[in-house]
């Protein structure tokens, strides 16, 4: 497993981690759509269901990871949770929200509703 791959799969299972130690449940992890990519992480605490992007960097020396998502992939974040969420048929009452937890040199950011 080359560096990059073998970081961002770290990132992905502190994130989780983190997020249960939280009290949400894991829906999916790498949920796949098609050409659109994937989502890190899907997670649920109660009414509210999170789309979770997970960046990892082992330095910061290219900008924080709070800053490396694109307007491409936040188009394609939309996407994926959009055909998530036509799948699972939740209850009208759920909260749907995006958010970012960002791995940088051991330290975790969670940043909340990231694509209001």
């Amino acid at each position: 497993m080359d560096n990059n791959r073998e970081t961002g799969k770290n990132g992905e299972d502190a994130a989780a981690i983190f997020l249960i130690e939280r009290n949400f449940i894991i829906l999916e992890r790498n949920y796949r759509c098609g050409r659109a990519g994937e989502m890190d992480i899907i997670a649920q605490k109660e009414n509210l269901v999170i789309f979770v992007e997970v960046k990892s960097r082992s330095t910061p020396l290219y900008g924080g990871a709070l800053f490396s998502i694109s307007g491409k992939k936040k188009k394609s974040l939309r996407f994926i949770a959009h055909h998530f969420i036509n799948r699972w048929h939740f209850p009208d009452h759920t909260i749907f929200r995006f958010d970012l937890i960002a791995i940088e040199q051991g330290n975790i950011l969670w940043a909340r509703d990231i694509l209001r």
